[in-house]
Formats: structure tokens, C-alpha cells, sequence
């Protein structure tokens, strides 16, 4: 059992010429982030801009470029939670002086940047990755997979993780399930949820201060609908029709079987859509007492509210200064 009250927390700087500073005895907030559809990690934290040793001020010792580093220790000694370089800085006068940093772990550089890729048919959606990772300079922890072969892949101006969430995406329509891209310690991880040991447990008696649960058909469709090429008068002929979920009414779309080779890659595409569209949307979070080490792509158990069950967590917010986090929870595949 991990008694929260006596969770430490500890952030550090270290400049672009190796000067490390503890920047806990001025923090005022701190919160790190991940969210669903997006590989980086973004940790904010407010700092109490004052002198320092040497008679600098804080702000002229944290530019922009500089390393920072959040360590905590939950009970099983000191532990590395994030490290990542600081991409804003904000300074803010007031009687305390506020200044505020934004630092992102290893994968904004993938983020942010653009790149022409081609990769000849055959290529892994993992080695494809691998290669993007050395291309850009981060080093590789644990990789997986996936091990699936894809079709000739060509990128012309898109962002690196958008080469990423794409190969992983024809990955999983190849049958390889679901994926999770993130940064430990500067490397790559590309793991499957869920594999985490040990599986916390959040209880409506023990550790859940509230659950939020919507669901929703707003997006849903119901079926789809592959309309064939015009005969001469203008008229379009059903060539293909796939229904899902119909008990919920007709909510149709319909693509057009000449944007694909043939009928059935049309019916394939049409078969995607009722795969992600197909059912209803559930937007889940669960508060808690923080637990730092808690990421995207966790498995956890909840029981309370309206669930009760195993989840993996999409999305996930730790607040440090307060000790609460915020986890965003899917069903478990």
C-alpha cells in the first residue's frame, strides 16, 4: 500500500554547461500531462522568481534549451518521472515574482518536425519507427513491436509523429492491435498497454474522489454505404451496403467504390469506418490521489461510479502541488 501523504516529489535543472540547480524550494505549482493523440509529455511548473547563489535571479539561470528532471520517490526509493527540455519561459511581475516553464519530454522533436520519408513495401511499422527514431537522434528503449508488414509508405511534408500515428494505425487494421509510443529516461518505448506490473486498483472506499462517465451516439454511424459509378441519366447504383449497430437507428455514410481499386477495398474502407465509428463514444475519468508513475497506456482497475472493471488509461494528469491526478480510461481491448 503506497501511503500518498508521504509521496516526495523533486525538480531539477541542468543548463546547456552541466550547472545543475534544485528548483523544489521554489516551486509554487507543478503538473505534468499526457494526453490522448499526442506523443509528448508537457510538464508546466510555476517557480518564485528570487536570488540565488551567486546573487543571479532564478529567470537568468533557466533559458531556453535547458534540461529538466522530476524525480519522486513513492516508497521505493528516488525514481526518474520526466525529463525533457524547456520549450517556453514566462515571467510574470508581481510582489512574488512569478515565472513560469514548459518543458516537453524527447518526442516534441518528433512533434514538431517534418520530414520526407519513403519506405518500400514489406517494411515493419516497427522498423519503420526504429528508423525515424536514428534518423532524429533518440535512442531506443523498449521496442515490441509491431512486427506487421505494410505497404509502400511515402511521406512528403508531414510531422514525424504523424508518420508514427499512421503506420501504427495500418498496423493495427493489419491485425496488430493497439500500440503506445512514449519517452523513459530520453528513449523510445513502444509498447503494448496494459503490460505494466503491478495493476493498481481504484476503489469508490479507498481512493476515488469522483468518476465522470458520458457516453454518447452523436458520431456514431450505423452503416455505410458504397455507392457505384453513374450510368448515363446521372444515376448512382448501391453497389455495397455493411450495417453495425442498426438497433441504434440508421445513421448512414457512404463513400464511392471509384476512390478505391476495386469493391472490396472499397467494402474494407467501409468496414473501418463502422470499426471506429461504429460504436458509442465513452469519455471516462477518474480522480485520485496522485501516484506519479502512473502513464498512458497503463492498465488499472476501478470500481466505483459506474465502473468496475479493468482500463487502460488514455490520458492522464498529475498534480503534484495538490497531490490529485486525473486519469482518462478506455476499455481494455
Amino acid at each position: 500500500m503506497i501511503d500518498v501523504s508521504k509521496i516526495a516529489y523533486s525538480l531539477a535543472f541542468l543548463s546547456l554547461f552541466g550547472e545543475r540547480i534544485d528548483l523544489s524550494p521554489f516551486l509554487r505549482s507543478l503538473e505534468w500531462e499526457e494526453n490522448e493523440g499526442e506523443l509528448a509529455v508537457r510538464l508546466e511548473a510555476e517557480l518564485q522568481n528570487t536570488r540565488v547563489a551567486g546573487g543571479k535571479w532564478l529567470h537568468q539561470l533557466l533559458p531556453l534549451g535547458g534540461q529538466v528532471f522530476l524525480l519522486a520517490d513513492w516508497g521505493s526509493g528516488i525514481q526518474e518521472v520526466f525529463r525533457g527540455t524547456i520549450f517556453v519561459w514566462n515571467y510574470r511581475t508581481d510582489p512574488l515574482g512569478h515565472l513560469t516553464i514548459t518543458a516537453y519530454d524527447q518526442l516534441i522533436y518528433l512533434t514538431k518536425s517534418k520530414d520526407d520519408r519513403y519506405y518500400k513495401a514489406g517494411t515493419t511499422a516497427k522498423a519503420i519507427i526504429q528508423d525515424i527514431a536514428k534518423a532524429w537522434g533518440i535512442s531506443l528503449g523498449t521496442v515490441q513491436g509491431p512486427d506487421v508488414a505494410l505497404a509502400k509508405q511515402v511521406f512528403r511534408g508531414d510531422t514525424l509523429a504523424d508518420m508514427i500515428f499512421s503506420v501504427l494505425e495500418q498496423a493495427k487494421k493489419r491485425g496488430a492491435g493497439k500500440w503506445v509510443v512514449r519517452s523513459k529516461q530520453g528513449k523510445i518505448d513502444i509498447i503494448r498497454p496494459g503490460q505494466n506490473s503491478p495493476v493498481y486498483c481504484f476503489g469508490a472506499e479507498s481512493n476515488v474522489e469522483s468518476v465522470e462517465d458520458r457516453q454518447d451516439i452523436e458520431d456514431l454511424v450505423t452503416r455505410v454505404k458504397i455507392v457505384g459509378a453513374e450510368d448515363s441519366e446521372g444515376r448512382a447504383p448501391v453497389v455495397a451496403q455493411l450495417d453495425g449497430r442498426t438497433e441504434f437507428g440508421v445513421l448512414q455514410e457512404v463513400i464511392y467504390k471509384r476512390q478505391y481499386d476495386n469493391l472490396v477495398a472499397a467494402k474494407s474502407a467501409a468496414q473501418d469506418i463502422l470499426n471506429e465509428r461504429g460504436q458509442p463514444r465513452k469519455q471516462r475519468r477518474v480522480s485520485a490521489p496522485d501516484l506519479p508513475f502512473i502513464r498512458k497506456g497503463d492498465k488499472v482497475k476501478v470500481v466505483a461510479g459506474t465502473l468496475n472493471g479493468y482500463y487502460i488509461v488514455s490520458s492522464v494528469v498529475h498534480d503534484a502541488t495538490n497531490r490529485t491526478m486525473t486519469m482518462g480510461v478506455e476499455d481494455v481491448d
